[in-house]
């Protein structure tokens, strides 16, 4: 019995080195720390899952006011691609813009901002009918 219990402890210490072998970088191995930058410690990849960390880190829940905000921007842009002829743009730095003949529309976000926190529909409307968008007619969303 004793020699059993002696190899079922052996075998499972085995197991349990193999498993930190491979948790830990490889000396010479391709990750071993960032090339040019002395001093940074080497990185290993694998899943994420084997270690207990994500592989991204976790981003705060967004609001209510942050989501209701987003969808009401990405609808008043729907709007303005459909019935005013703009176009959607990407800048490298702020990501998506709103393109109206052919200049960037940065405006958007303080009327959007002010109906969803005030109830305020007066700046949203005004920005509307400044850039062309006829609000009566309905948005496809093809």
């Amino acid at each position: 019995m004793a020699a059993r219990l002696g190899a079922e402890l052996a075998r499972e210490e085995r197991a349990e080195a193999e498993r930190q072998a491979a948790r830990e970088p490889v000396a010479d191995g391709p990750d071993t720390g960032v090339p040019g930058v002395p001093g940074l410690p080497g990185v290993t990849w694998g899943d994420g899952l084997a270690d207990g960390l994500p592989l991204f880190p976790m981003q705060p829940p967004r609001t209510g006011r942050e989501l209701l905000a987003d969808h009401v921007t990405a609808m008043v842009c729907c709007a303005a691609v459909d019935t005013a002829g703009a176009a959607p743009g990407l800048d490298w730095l702020d990501g998506p813009v709103l393109l109206v003949d052919g200049a960037r529309r940065s405006d958007l976000g303080h009327p959007v901002l002010r109906l969803v926190d005030d109830g305020d529909a007066g700046p949203l409307g005004d920005w509307l009918g400044e850039v062309g968008v006829r609000p009566e007619k309905p948005v496809r969303l093809v």
